[in-house]
């Protein structure tokens, strides 16, 4: 059996991992974790509880759900010289940055939430990491690499570091601050989803869903969306602020990356998301907001993946930042489905904006707080619409921007 790991979590020496020798990943909690935080809490994961033992699958799910998907998977596997089906070779490998808050060091290392440096990317060396992005930077399978970061997701991306107009690779273990997705090719017929999802963030800033900064990169062969990551604070008392989305809340495995995705199933779903945030004293208003918000720019991609949740070190928990919203439903090949169920619909054309409310109601809340929530957003959206720069974003197609325009005033009426 290979060494255990240690998981450090603001500045604590949370939990062990370690395999059993059936090969079943167990995790068991360190008396500091127990000394720090009350027996229950929920401030590494809703389905990882201090003082709890876990079902080995849980344990595998948690650490599953960091890691990269499909083809992405395979290739950092591959770079790691490890199997893709080892999750625990692969968080040993790739565990120093994941997403959240959470460290994976090999049993025994000493603190290591301070520990990294930043090394100057020239824009050549940036641009050639983006486009070799889904082949990763190579990993060794002992954790000791000079870089070592998990992005979950199949889009190829990196994990950076931006200060004073300069990027930045991270090394041992420094916290990455912005991801990089390369864009798609101009014959994809979805090249401009990089482009919408900047506007929609600046959209989502405007009306106070996210404080994600985004900008787009053009290099001479290719286009990529760089946008700031809502889990770090290099100025605050935590450089890393943990995070999990809703499929690891819930202890949904996505190894198939079609699981994230509800279609009439009853898991994932919107109820699930409601119930993480109640269960620690969340506020569902403003998941809410965020479906209406998505419903509004036709944003078909809001799986179990890309709705997430802050856990702060005193155990409270809120909806994370709105990420990974873009505008969808005026390219030709959109399947035309939600990838959540809005109050029991999926497909598009049946989704109005009484069933966002009606949705909210599903949660438990009260109807007139549903509608004055889904209005309040609705108003600022319209608003937003009528005063951002939309030359600031050329890419963005006129049919797109007429196309949640008449959705906005539509849900008006």
């Amino acid at each position: 059996m290979r060494d255990p790991l240690d998981i450090w979590l603001y500045g604590t020496r949370i939990a062990t991992v370690s395999e059993a020798h059936d090969g079943r990943l167990t995790l068991s909690w360190t008396a500091e974790s127990q000394e720090r935080w009350p027996e229950g809490t929920r401030v590494l994961s809703a389905k990882l509880t201090v003082g709890d033992v876990p079902a080995p699958a849980l344990v595998k799910n948690y650490l599953d759900g960091l890691l990269p998907e499909g083809n992405a998977r395979t290739n950092h596997a591959m770079s790691a010289g490890v199997p893709p089906d080892d999750s625990f070779a692969m968080i040993r490998s790739y565990g120093r940055d994941t997403t959240g808050a959470a460290i994976f060091v090999t049993a025994g290392t000493p603190d290591p939430t301070a520990e990294g440096r930043y090394v100057p990317l020239t824009q050549d060396q940036l641009a050639e990491r983006v486009r070799r992005a889904d082949e990763h930077s190579p990993a060794s399978a002992f954790g000791t690499a000079a870089e070592s970061i998990s992005l979950p997701g199949m889009v190829p991306k990196i994990a950076v570091h931006h200060e004073d107009g300069g990027w930045f690779a991270c090394k041992d273990g420094a916290p990455s601050t912005w991801i990089v997705k390369r864009g798609s090719s101009a014959e994809s017929g979805i090249a401009d989803v990089v482009d919408t999802e900047v506007a929609c963030l600046t959209l989502a800033r405007m009306v106070g869903l996210t404080n994600i900064d985004a900008k787009i990169l053009q290099f001479e062969d290719v286009r990529a969306i760089a946008v700031s990551r809502y889990d770090r604070d290099l100025d605050g008392a935590h450089p890393r602020i943990h995070q999990e989305d809703l499929a690891q809340a819930i202890g949904l495995n996505t190894l198939d990356p079609n699981r994230k995705f509800q279609w009439g199933s009853k898991m994932p779903s919107l109820l699930h998301a409601a119930d993480v945030l109640r269960l620690d004293g969340g506020n569902p208003d403003d998941l809410l907001r965020l479906v209406t918000f998505s419903h509004l720019v036709g944003n078909t991609d809001m799986h179990a993946k890309n709705i997430s949740f802050i856990r702060r070190a005193d155990g409270s928990v809120t909806l994370s930042p709105a990420y990974d919203v873009s505008m969808h439903l005026h390219h030709r090949r959109d399947n035309r489905r939600f990838a959540l169920d809005v109050n029991g619909k999926f497909l598009v054309d049946e989704v109005t904006i009484d069933d966002v409310v009606d949705e909210g109601r599903s949660w438990g809340l009260p109807e007139r707080r549903a509608i004055r929530v889904v209005n309040r957003t609705l108003s600022q959206v319209a608003r937003a619409l009528d005063t951002i720069d939309r030359s600031a974003h050329s890419g963005v197609s006129a049919e797109a921007w007429d196309l949640i325009e008449k959705r906005t005033l539509d849900a008006l009426v």
